[in-house]
């Protein structure tokens, strides 16, 4: 037999966290919400509404910030713009937020966390010059982009060995082709 939901004077709070594809589209910009407004909106106890937030963080469909005023602690929740890129922003920009996730979580050498940055950057501008350009030879990097990013490599072809490898990896790159030098962008 099942329960009767808990009564709070006239008001019900029902007795399960609602399903994820109905809490996911009460999101309908990048704006953040919290637990008590998606509760709210849906009439549902905060914790049901937690526990789906949760699972969303969790799945990677949403992501979550903890916010501080004074003593007070909110925890926000926002769409992925990478996972959700028609969510308020434009695609550009959620290309962009992927691509600098991607170089974010990539073994990248250096001494120092600044020599690191520097060949971050470097991969970054390698690979705005292939979505520009659309299509590009090993040669085309080493000659546009190396001179303004070398990132402590002496030589062209020292900062294509590192920079080859990982740029593969990013987010609508395609290549090496078949010849061997020639890439090309194909990101949405």
């Amino acid at each position: 037999m099942p329960q009767e939901p808990e009564r709070h004077g006239d008001e019900e709070t029902p007795g399960e966290a609602p399903p994820r594809a109905v809490v996911l589209a009460t999101f309908d910009s990048l704006a953040p919400r919290t637990a008590e407004d998606i509760a709210g909106e849906l009439d549902v106890a905060r914790d049901h509404a937690a526990a789906t937030l949760s699972e969303l963080v969790d799945a990677g469909e949403l992501e979550a910030a903890e916010l501080a005023d004074g003593d007070d602690e909110l925890t926000a929740y926002y769409l992925s713009p990478d996972v959700h890129p028609g969510g308020g922003i434009d695609p550009e920009t959620a290309r962009r937020a992927a691509v600098q996730r991607t170089i974010a979580e990539l073994d990248v050498p250096g001494v120092s966390e600044m020599m690191q940055d520097w060949r971050r950057d470097a991969l970054e501008r390698a690979w705005e010059f292939l979505a520009e350009a659309g299509t590009v030879s090993d040669r085309d990097f080493k000659r546009e982009v190396y001179p303004g990013h070398k990132a402590g490599y002496d030589t062209a072809e020292a900062w294509w060995a590192f920079l080859r490898p990982r740029l593969a990896r990013l987010p609508g790159v395609e290549g090496p082709s078949d010849d061997g030098s020639t890439w090309t962008y194909d990101g949405p």
